[in-house]
């Protein structure tokens, strides 16, 4: 296969420049922000890729294994450090601190921003060289001070002014929307920038995967286990060819279904009442996503992007795929 010509590659750095030039009167304020997710994530992914390495040697040495039983912990201070000292960011949360992370004195910047990430997304596969992930979501800070109020952090999803993910796999691939589309762009690691990969990403319209932790279907309401058998069982031929891929990382899951066609779905346990996923952490980044590649994310009864949090911590159920099968 021929190269392509470096005239004709683009980079992150070059599509967030022309996405500014859209917007004349831009101060490049909130493309100096994806610039610094993007940067956090080279760190994180290369930490995560000698985590397994690390985690070894520890053990070989007779001591308890830190790694990657904590690169969480590892990435979380990576995300940190890069966002917490910007004067675009009047608000940061994540998703394994209890509150909102306490910002140092610093400029402001004219435009102002809250940013909500879940620095390592499956960590319970990472011992078995799983894919793992970091979400983020970014929000204009609304009440227009330096430091964010209690009513910047519970903005409805709808309201995201970006949201994105890095999947850390085979390769490492950053997928972000900024409400003009989604776009891929995979780390090229010979030279150290993300070059776009798969542009204007739309969800297909097939159900080629069904991506639910099937060992949990008894305690899932009757409609969720109709569907699932809908999708797995139907007679119609649009599913004859689903299957069920379950990998146990929210990241990975998504991806796969985002660019192959699929459902991801996770209920209430109706025994417990519980969910498992986040509204601003997980579930609202993944929506805005997915509904900018043409598909939809819903609680089974509520569209994921209209839900006004009540607290940063909120669970809900989600069900998230090509909008044909997610529609009421």
């Amino acid at each position: 296969m021929a190269a392509v010509p470096w005239s004709k590659v683009r980079t992150l750095e070059s599509t967030i420049g022309k996405e500014q030039r859209l917007h004349p009167h831009s101060r490049g304020i909130f493309s100096d922000l994806v610039r610094r997710i993007g940067l956090a994530s080279k760190v994180v992914v290369a930490n995560v890729k000698r985590a397994a390495l690390l985690d070894r040697s520890i053990a070989m040495a007779g001591e308890r294994p830190a790694v990657p039983s904590q690169i969480h912990l590892v990435a979380n201070d990576v995300m940190k450090s890069a966002l917490v000292w910007m004067p675009s960011v009047a608000g940061l949360v994540s998703s394994e601190e209890n509150g909102v992370v306490r910002l140092p004195e610093k400029p402001r910047a004219a435009d102002q921003y809250i940013v909500f990430f879940t620095p390592i997304d499956g960590r319970s596969i990472a011992e078995a060289n799983g894919s793992l992930g970091t979400i983020f979501s970014v929000y204009r800070c609304i009440s227009g001070y330096s430091t964010a109020r209690h009513e910047d952090f519970l903005q409805p999803p709808y309201k995201q002014a970006a949201a994105g993910y890095v999947l850390y796999g085979s390769s490492t691939m950053l997928v972000l929307t900024t409400g003009h589309g989604v776009h891929g762009f995979t780390l090229d690691p010979e030279i150290g920038e993300y070059i776009l990969s798969h542009e204007n990403i739309l969800i297909p319209d097939k159900v080629r995967c069904f991506s639910a932790n099937r060992a949990k279907t008894p305690y899932w309401d009757e409609p969720s286990q109709r569907f699932a058998t809908l999708l797995t069982g139907g007679a119609e031929p649009r599913y004859e060819k689903t299957s069920s891929r379950y990998i146990g990382s929210l990241v990975a899951d998504f991806h796969r279904n985002l660019l192959y066609g699929g459902v991801f779905m996770y209920p209430t346990n109706q025994a417990t009442g519980e969910d498992k996923l986040r509204l601003l952490f997980e579930c609202g980044p993944l929506a805005m996503i997915i509904e900018q590649a043409g598909g939809l994310a819903t609680t089974g009864r509520e569209r994921i992007l209209d839900i006004r949090p009540t607290e940063m911590q909120q669970t809900v159920p989600l069900v998230i795929g090509p909008r044909r099968e997610i529609e009421p």
